[in-house]
């Protein structure tokens, strides 16, 4: 059986990490680690992970960090820490759990039946028998944002700011190695690299879009209302270093 870690960002999240459903998806599946990031927390998540870790030494991995850097520096953190385990597969999710652990094996699935795809990404499209809950503030403000950067990486992405994503281990040293520009667009950027390696057409034959069966938003966004106008010149400075790919 394929064996997945997945890696969660986590900054200040003693008092709302869901530990006891990690715990008890860990009991129930085999296949599946966690490699939780402190990233710099100020409170006592690094307790509530290292505790988490006591339980499950084999399945869960506490990586704390001197400082903060971001969920773009978080995330790549975690991801080059496990790249070189014996994992088929890694991916990450959000700690808040917007998404249910549950897409864990849906997306795992669509790379196990697709072997030429690098990357599934969790997809947020709203239709009859699905659980996408969101403002619609955040949903308008979303597909306003989500058009430019499908214009920006030219390619007919829906939702590439989803915080669900799954990767083929074999190709994460490549699309990780190199920081990122921005702490909350570097899924932009990793799109962007997978068209660098694979160029503009052929790279839609290894990324897919999944839709989610359930994503709830949750009401304590770590991204300040200050942040949208750095957001746009972030997009601008992606734009400018991947325009000739």
């Amino acid at each position: 059986m394929s064996s997945v870690c997945i890696i969660i960002p986590c900054y200040n999240e003693a008092t709302r990490l869901p530990s006891d459903i990690f715990l008890a998806y860990i009991s129930q599946n085999a296949t599946v680690n966690f490699c939780f990031v402190d990233d710099g927390s100020t409170d006592q998540t690094r307790t509530v992970l290292e505790t988490m870790q006591t339980r499950y030494p084999n399945r869960i991995e506490a990586l704390i960090l001197a400082k903060n850097l971001g969920k773009a520096g978080a995330v790549r953190a975690g991801m080059l820490h496990c790249a070189g385990q014996a994992f088929d597969y890694l991916g990450f999710l959000d700690a808040d759990l917007a998404t249910p652990l549950d897409a864990i094996a849906s997306l795992t699935a669509v790379l196990e039946a697709n072997p030429e795809l690098d990357l599934v990404m969790g997809s947020r499209i709203k239709f009859l028998g699905v659980d996408i809950q969101r403002t619609l503030f955040r949903h308008y403000t979303g597909r306003i944002i989500a058009t430019i950067i499908s214009n920006i990486l030219k390619l007919p992405v829906y939702d590439s700011q989803c915080g669900a994503k799954l990767f083929r281990a074999a190709i994460v040293m490549n699309l990780f190695q190199e920081s990122f520009i921005s702490p909350w667009l570097f899924d932009v950027e990793l799109l962007a690299r997978l068209s660098q390696k694979y160029g503009r057409p052929g790279v839609l034959k290894h990324v897919a879009e999944h839709p989610l069966r359930q994503w709830i938003e949750q009401s304590d966004s770590r991204i300040s209302s200050g942040y949208m106008f750095r957001m746009w010149y972030e997009l601008y400075r992606i734009q400018q270093k991947y325009r000739n790919v």
